[in-house]
């Protein structure tokens, strides 16, 4: 028999999961060594969160271990008892989940709820448990901890709730951390905070970590190695450099390729081109809220001043509360502005009475953020496409009908999708009838807000390849909403960077990336996570010593 490796802290043995008749999980294995970081990819499906709750035994309703094993330290999880189990989940392996503040109890005091996780382990009293959860605040950088541990989750923002719910995985000291797209959602500049604390604080403790994501850019820049997930299966698993250099398999190089940056259909700055009429000019743009009972005001559009010319796209990035999807909804008039101009092929649009907006409303259009939110969950995809074609007069039923299905065919859906329902689309299919809703009417304009924010590699990949293909066929104008970075490279001839309601910078994208003027500017490039390793992390993936054999 051979000897354990004493270095190995997890290993997962040929873990087969099933929900009824279908299996979700397929002969997975891998081992997890003390001081790693594992990082676990894979798109919608693939089998990734049934995998860290089936690593604790703790699957959801209907879910079933029909093979294999998982061993902490050499002692089987699955043959524990229900109260062992019990100690262990959160005590020597702790998992963190998406979206904090939905983890979190909303009655009860952060403080007192990661407290209360280290009573439950390792005992003690009330006061010695909330001074060590105070103390882990700090330690987690969150700011005035004292204070912080005094207040409900409502009170804190994302990525002060993704701390807390840090501190509530590390209270215990658990051998092994597993974090479930731990950062989704969160912004970029608030994601490589969230992500520095956590593989610190494990390479500190000498913890084992799996980082589960479908975003390459995470695992490329913070893992030692990389596991691919596809159909409950790992496909490929290799250190990062090594990955990222030769992925083995075809799906992984078809996921590399989605990831990667693509340059902007076409140079912005060619001096050689005529420069385009202007289509929209924003002219010191204001949005004031006042908040209720106070005298407060929130600025959240303070004099914006920008324009977009034909065919040509700005992005506007900023972090969450910086104003942009303010910007937009003012200029599609959703929010009714409360000082500056907003010029639309020369006229001043703010001023104009909805009777006299309602035919330039035709030419100016938005994709919303969420549309699964947007989109009326009682009407078919048919109704939805078509219901802005009544801006057009005298349009028969026969010629909305055939104008829908071009719509579909024109964002790449099958004809079929037409008598769908939102609940039966994807989140991929849901963008794409969105967008074919907003171009329904054949816009001029179109305000694309965070189109990309939280799909898939392949997915969020097809919708820049869109996008792209329908600036060049249509001669699309188009503010583009985003603080998916890597996308505004694909896409974006112009970026302006939104701060607390103001833009900090403007200029063409490439000699923004390339030379930011601005502090804030810098932070927030400094924040992106290319696919690409630097030369450091390069070293650091391929020096790790023994390692498993890639999976073929």
């Amino acid at each position: 028999m051979t000897p354990r490796d004493p270095k190995v802290l997890l290993e997962v043995d040929k873990l087969t999961v099933a929900f009824g008749d279908t299996t979700v999980l397929n002969d997975v294995s891998f081992t997890l060594r003390r001081d790693e970081v594992l990082g676990i990819v894979g798109e919608t499906g693939a089998g990734k969160s049934v995998l860290a709750r089936a690593l604790i035994d703790l699957l959801p309703e209907g879910g079933r271990i029909v093979s294999g094993d998982v061993a902490l330290d050499g002692a089987s999880i699955l043959s524990m008892n229900p109260k062992r189990k019990r100690e262990l989940r959160g005590g020597q392996i702790a998992l963190i989940g998406t979206n904090a503040k939905a983890l979190l109890d909303p009655v009860e005091k952060v403080g007192a709820q990661v407290a209360r996780v280290l009573r439950a382990h390792q005992g003690g009293s009330r006061a010695a448990t909330w001074k060590a959860a105070v103390d882990l605040f700090a330690k987690v950088g969150i700011v005035d901890p004292e204070r912080r541990a005094h207040a409900y989750p409502h009170e804190l923002s994302g990525g002060m709730a993704q701390r807390v719910v840090i501190a509530m995985a590390l209270i215990a000291h658990p051998q092994v951390v597993l974090a479930d797209d731990a950062t989704l959602g969160l912004d970029a500049t608030i994601q490589v905070q969230v992500l520095d604390l956590l593989v610190r604080r494990c390479r500190e403790l000498g913890l084992g970590a799996v980082i589960i994501t479908h975003d390459l850019g995470v695992v490329a820049n913070y893992c030692d190695r990389i596991a691919i997930m596809r159909e409950g299966r790992i496909v490929e698993m290799k250190p990062a450099g090594l990955f990222l250099k030769q992925p083995e398999e075809p799906y992984s190089g078809v996921l590399l390729d989605a990831a990667r940056a693509r340059p902007t259909p076409r140079g912005a700055a060619d001096a050689s081109a005529a420069k385009p009429k202007t289509l929209l000019e924003v002219d010191k743009l204001e949005k004031f809220f006042a908040v209720g009972g106070s005298n407060k005001v929130v600025r959240a559009v303070d004099g914006v001043s920008f324009s977009v010319g034909a065919g040509e796209t700005l992005a506007l990035v900023g972090e969450s509360g910086s104003g942009k999807t303010t910007v937009g909804q003012c200029l599609v008039r959703l929010l009714d502005p409360g000082g500056g101009r907003v010029l639309f092929d020369g006229n001043d649009i703010t001023t104009l009475p909805e009777r006299e907006f309602r035919p330039i409303r035709r030419r100016i259009q938005m994709v919303f953020q969420e549309p699964y939110v947007a989109l009326n969950p009682r009407w078919p995809v048919e109704s939805l496409i078509g219901e802005p074609l009544a801006l057009i007069p005298k349009t028969s039923a026969a010629a909305r009908a055939k104008r829908v299905r071009e719509l579909l065919d024109m964002v790449r859906l099958p004809a079929r999708i037409a008598d769908y329902y939102p609940h039966q689309l994807t989140a991929g299919e849901q963008k794409r009838v969105g967008i074919a809703r907003a171009l329904a009417t054949s816009p001029d304009f179109v305000v694309f807000d965070e189109p990309t924010t939280a799909l898939d590699i392949r997915v969020r990949a097809q919708i820049i390849d869109l996008v792209r293909d329908l600036q060049r066929d249509m001669g699309l104008s188009a503010l583009f909403i985003t603080h998916d970075l890597n996308s505004v490279r694909s896409l974006a001839h112009y970026v302006a960077v939104m701060r607390h309601g103001k833009i900090v910078e403007h200029g063409e994208t490439e000699t923004i990336f390339a030379r930011p003027a601005e502090d804030y500017t810098k932070a927030l490039l400094a924040a992106e996570l290319p696919i690409e390793q630097s030369e450091a992390q390069r070293t650091r993936a391929l020096g790790r010593t023994t390692v498993e054999p890639s999976l073929t």
